[in-house]
């Protein structure tokens, strides 16, 4: 049985007992449930920089490459998660090195390392180059909650158009055995964004702002 099946299943009982509970004590515990059903030694986080080698991604308004934006953004993910003792992060890649689809590299990885969330990280594009804006994508329900946490973060640190939390039939999250998200920080072919997405100091904000996400999702206070 998979960690989201169990998930499932625990969430299926949590709601049975709070059809039977009165309103006010129904609110409270639904404000305090948690996915997790243990403390390990150290969280696993899987980052995933989107794209690679050969698969380039969007092309920005100036022609910069969404593989180089998710790959730096996500070094510093991982560079400020791992300053903290509790969390161990691994990486899809590391360089840019191109990942086929086709077997399903992305979450067989996370699901053989038996992570404990799985974020991909990329930049988004459309024809129109005013459209802007910040979007987070989850699969099913036992990542939706970690997708708002983390999308909420990302919004108040990039000061970005909120495009919102939506479900996303994607297969980096469709295949994932954990919570499972997809950021789409913002658009590269906004010419405006496209500048802000690789300016170092925004990176960096980006980047502590995932990690208090993660951090409040798993409960982990600063130490």
């Amino acid at each position: 049985m998979s960690r989201k099946t169990r998930k499932g299943l625990g969430l299926a009982a949590v709601f049975l007992l709070l059809i039977l509970m009165p309103r006010v004590q129904r609110t409270t515990m639904v404000e305090e449930i948690h996915v997790f059903e243990r403390k390990p030694e150290k969280y696993i986080i899987v980052i995933d920089p989107g794209h690679g080698g050969r698969d380039e991604g969007a092309t920005g308004a100036s022609g910069l490459k969404e593989k180089h934006f998710a790959l730096s953004l996500a070094l510093k993910v991982r560079d400020v998660l791992e300053s903290d003792e509790r969390i161990q992060v691994l990486m899809t890649r590391s360089d840019d090195v191109f990942i086929s689809s086709l077997d399903k590299y992305r979450p067989n990885f996370a699901n053989e390392n038996q992570a404990d969330l799985f974020i991909s990280i990329h930049g988004n594009s459309f024809r129109t180059p005013s459209v802007s804006g910040t979007e987070t994508y989850y699969y099913d329900f036992a990542s939706r909650r970690f997708a708002q946490v983390l999308h909420r973060h990302i919004v108040q640190a990039a000061g970005l158009r909120d495009r919102g939390v939506r479900r996303g039939d994607l297969f980096v999250l469709k295949y994932t055995n954990m919570a499972a998200v997809l950021l789409e920080i913002g658009y590269l072919t906004n010419p405006a964004e496209e500048k802000l997405l690789f300016d170092d100091e925004f990176q960096r904000s980006a980047a502590k702002a995932i990690a208090r996400g993660v951090k409040e999702y798993l409960g982990l206070r600063d130490i």
